[in-house]
């Protein structure tokens, strides 16, 4: 665990990636609990997959809205820390509120989110003009998800919370443990083993439910306790703290949602190719979020590092978090280049055996390979961005290359321009290169405006700062 200390003073590299390595550990856990849904559902078929193809996108959508909230109070739980070591005393009263409060809210959204989601889910899943067992199956995921979706609201308080304060080694162990009970139960559930029915896709889904929420009321049980240095309590919601943590949030909530849109989009103009498409794409859809991992570790580690040393007025410090986390981060995206782009084929293999999939999936592959090096800049700005509570600036950016740049040149290349998959395959790395240009750009207007702010940082102004209320 890495105290205020070290966050503040200690070497800024070596805090960076002591930080990213046990939250890279975290999402490469839950990548392989979602791939081990994908790898047992591939052996029902095309259509299993399909069916959680075009779910996972929705999925994505309610995890991403509930982590984004939560990171509001975790911004927040950050910055109180910093101020705590700038002020030299322990506000653990300061803390415990703000977690509390999100508490609130976090569970009162995903309460809203699963009741409206298990009632519209065959409408939606309908406009998209899916296969009756594509249909099928895709509905029976969904709603089974939106049933468990409220058990799992005390583990993204706990989880965002303890990495605000730089314990990213605790959420490890339990996303660990989430996943062991997954990967036991899944073909269990899915194709009835012992006494347990054939549950097919429905049993995938309803394996995700009681793996997280089994770690889920774990980690209500140890905020009610307080053992990790985070006490959930009793308190009237306070309507100052909750429009700051929705302040925050909401934009979080919406540059993740953004990013489910997009895809959910996409996966409607792969409808028209196909479902060996629709199967290709959702297998390498699956297999990005492995890409993700190292990128989306260092920009969680630089935005708690960044709120951290902002709250304690180092500003200066704050800044040199972009070079180090992309130094820390530019060789393992460049292994992970290597490695993608020269067993392609062979990673689409292993998840189906079908040969139009496996074709379609490994030229997807070939084409994103050498670009992965982009997701690492432009998450690591979206970072800084969070750090300094302008989460509103990484909002602006994933709206601008998820849903303008994504869609906008995959409709271009493959319809316009006559290229079909291919296109569709290309507007990744151009997408990526669009947004990384508005990011840098943004990124200067608020190095700008730091350095020449002489007030603390919690009185700059929102022209290219941070405003943050006492």
């Amino acid at each position: 665990m890495h105290d205020s200390e070290q966050i503040i003073n200690g070497n800024l590299g070596k805090v960076i990636l002591g930080l990213s390595v046990p939250v890279m550990i975290s999402h490469l856990l839950q990548t392989a609990d979602n791939l081990t849904d994908t790898f047992w559902v591939g052996r029902l078929g095309s259509e299993a997959i399909a069916a959680v193809t075009v779910s996972f996108p929705i999925f994505f959508l309610m995890i991403s809205i509930a982590f984004g909230i939560s990171l509001g109070g975790s911004i927040l739980i950050s910055h109180a820390a910093g101020n705590a070591y700038r002020a030299k005393k322990k506000d653990s009263e300061g803390i415990n509120h703000v977690l509390s409060q999100s508490f609130v809210i976090v569970f009162l959204v995903i309460l809203f989110i699963a009741i409206i989601g298990y009632l519209i889910t065959p409408a939606v899943l309908r406009l998209i003009g899916l296969e009756d067992a594509v249909l099928s199956g895709a509905t029976a995921y969904l709603r089974m998800i939106f049933l468990g979706f409220p058990l799992m609201a005390p583990l993204f308080v706990f989880y965002s919370s303890l990495i605000a304060l730089g314990n990213t080694k605790t959420p490890m162990k339990f996303i660990l443990a989430g996943v062991v009970i997954n990967i036991i139960i899944d073909p269990i559930l899915i194709f009835g083993i012992g006494p347990f029915p054939a549950l097919g896709v429905f049993g995938a889904a309803l394996a995700t439910v009681i793996s997280r929420g089994t770690i889920s009321l774990i980690s209500l049980y140890f905020l009610i306790t307080g053992k990790y240095g985070l006490k959930l309590k009793l308190m009237k919601p306070e309507l100052k703290t909750i429009r700051e943590i929705m302040r925050i949030g909401i934009p979080s909530s919406v540059e993740n949602g953004v990013k489910a849109l997009s895809l959910f989009i996409q996966n409607s103009m792969l409808v028209v190719f196909g479902t060996a498409a629709l199967a290709g794409f959702g297998i390498v859809i699956r297999m990005f979020s492995l890409f993700l991992i190292p990128s989306i570790a260092i920009s969680t580690a630089v935005s708690t590092v960044v709120a951290q040393n902002i709250g304690a007025g180092n500003k200066e410090r704050a800044l040199q978090c972009v070079r180090e986390g992309i130094k820390s981060g530019f060789w393992i995206m460049a292994v992970m280049s290597i490695v993608v782009f020269a067993f392609s084929r062979q990673i689409i293999q292993i998840f189906s055996d079908n040969h139009e999939v496996i074709s379609i999936g490994s030229m997807l592959l070939l084409v994103i390979a050498p670009f992965l090096m982009l997701i690492l800049l432009i998450e690591i700005y979206c970072g800084f961005f969070r750090g300094v509570k302008r989460t509103d600036l990484a909002m602006g950016v994933s709206i601008l290359h998820n849903l303008f740049f994504r869609l906008g040149f995959a409709y271009v290349l493959a319809f316009s321009l006559g290229l079909g998959l291919l296109g569709i395959a290309l507007s990744f790395p151009l997408m990526k290169i669009a947004g990384i240009i508005l990011a840098y750009i943004l990124f200067i207007k608020i190095k700008s405006g730091l350095k020449k702010k002489e007030t603390c940082p919690e009185d700059l102004a929102v022209e290219g700062c941070v405003e943050i209320k006492s």
